[in-house]
């Protein structure tokens, strides 16, 4: 995030009390229509469905609760996902009409927090096509290299992965595996550090 946005964000933000949420806490459910915009101070949230079948399927990792609040304060559209604390996360909360009201005063944040919702589904567009026509290896690698790019740390479990490509948690500690004796990957503790980034984006087929 640019560290001018940033600041006129946290400079909202900042009046607003801070409420805090335990590691697997659920923030928002499916069916509810948020009446607030979120702004995570600190710890990670992910978003995420479920399967006809009950599988978990992550649409998001990180900290997406600005946007995806900001998204239901604009449209009025009721939720349809679970946002997940993966960490203890603190979070300001700001009335979503007061956020409206600050947005269209200040035009060039409005237009920067566009563009950066525009840009997050571009690339979870982008994400699930790889992983719908990659292989078992490739969807692991994607993920990967995803997480990597962000320069947050946390620890990622083979469940987290399972539930981002589609595959079975067996499947993805075979795919993990493979990855760590071609020597692209080190996954020790739960923390997933790249080796080789052209030979993991060789896996991927970029």
């Amino acid at each position: 995030m640019d560290k001018k946005f940033e600041q006129n964000l946290l400079n909202f933000f900042s009046k607003y009390p801070i409420e805090k949420y335990k590691k697997g806490q659920i923030i928002i459910k499916p069916g509810t229509k948020p009446e607030f915009v979120g702004f995570v101070k600190s710890g990670y949230v992910r978003v995420y469905t479920l399967s006809e079948a009950g599988q978990e399927i992550t649409m998001s990792f990180f900290k997406p609760v600005l946007y995806f609040t900001t998204i239901y304060a604009m449209t009025g559209n009721e939720n349809r996902f679970y946002f997940e604390a993966i960490s203890p996360v603190e979070m300001w909360k700001a009335p979503k009409g007061e956020f409206i009201d600050y947005c269209q005063k200040n035009a060039e944040v409005s237009i920067e927090l566009m563009n950066k919702i525009s840009n997050l589904f571009l690339k979870l567009v982008e994400n699930m096509g790889m992983l719908l026509a990659g292989n078992s290896l490739s969807k692991v690698a994607i993920v990967i290299s995803s997480i990597n790019k962000t320069k947050d740390n946390f620890a990622l479990t083979h469940k987290m992965v399972a539930s981002l490509t589609g595959l079975t948690r067996e499947t993805v500690t075979l795919q993990m595996l493979k990855l760590e004796k071609l020597k692209l990957i080190d996954n020790k503790n739960r923390k997933v550090l790249i080796l080789d980034k052209e030979g993991l984006e060789k896996v991927i087929g970029k």
